[in-house]
């Protein structure tokens, strides 16, 4: 009975006996310590500096226009930095071995929200003659659900205006062959009958094309385009006896690099 006792006493007071112990003294903080645990960070790289570039041909194809051959070209190329960039457009047809229309614009385009843009520059139209040059401005961007979205106002010479819609999108058909619909208009404020241009809305087209990429930067592509000349611009067009425009079939190769 009393070996029981002493060993039920002994189990209470070993524990609160070691719990008595004082703990181990901390050691003071010394400079190698401090250096250890706030060490001297170099800044990281940063890339919003670098000078970028991009030459894209979004449109390079060959036009079957009611029993016409024809080519046609439309490229978006820009260079500069995440907010600052200098955009180079052109843009152009030729019908049976002769141009028909073409244009460039130069603009510089300056960043205002993710995936927008506002541009200014200027725009040049070789043909149809005579040769016109344009003040332009507009916004291009991304609109929600991938919409491509451009719009450019131009103010040229003898108080002539024009603008310019565009709406394009892609439609994932496989991990390759795209779907791309396209939509755009032409409006002119002051008729130019000389260059055979009415006021108004002037021309329309809406394209599909369907490309397959055998790499992102090279994609052929095959489509079916809609393009017409429209109310005063294409009275005239009757007046003198061309072709109003319609649906044709068109094959190329969307490039960029």
């Amino acid at each position: 009975m009393m070996r029981a006792i002493l060993l039920a006493v002994v189990c209470v007071l070993l524990p609160l006996a070691a719990g008595a112990q004082e703990p181990a003294p901390v050691p003071p903080v010394t400079d190698e310590d401090r250096r250890a645990a706030f060490p001297d960070v170099h800044g990281h790289a940063v890339h919003d500096g670098v000078m970028q570039y991009q030459v894209l041909f979004d449109q390079l194809e060959w036009q079957f226009i009611h029993g016409v051959h024809g080519l046609r070209w439309d490229s978006r190329s820009w260079f500069g930095g995440d907010r600052n960039r200098l955009w180079v457009r052109s843009e152009g047809e030729a019908l049976d071995g002769v141009v028909d229309t073409a244009e460039a614009q130069v603009l510089f385009g300056r960043s205002i929200a993710p995936w927008w843009e506002v541009v200014a520059g200027v725009g040049f139209d070789v043909r149809p003659g005579p040769a016109h040059m344009w003040l332009a401005a507009g916004i291009q961007g991304v609109a929600p659900q991938w919409l491509d979205v451009q719009a450019t106002g131009f103010v040229g010479p003898s108080g002539h205006t024009a603008a310019r819609f565009e709406l394009e999108t892609e439609f994932l058909v496989t991990n390759r062959l795209m779907l791309q619909p396209l939509v755009e208009l032409s409006v002119i404020g002051k008729a130019d009958p000389e260059r055979g241009i009415g006021s108004g809305l002037s021309t329309g087209e809406v394209g599909f094309r369907l490309r397959y990429e055998i790499k992102r930067e090279v994609a052929p592509y095959l489509g079916l385009v809609w393009h017409r000349k429209l109310f005063n611009t294409g009275d005239i067009a009757r007046e003198r006896g061309e072709d109003l425009g319609g649906w044709h079939v068109v094959a190329g190769l969307r490039t960029w690099f």
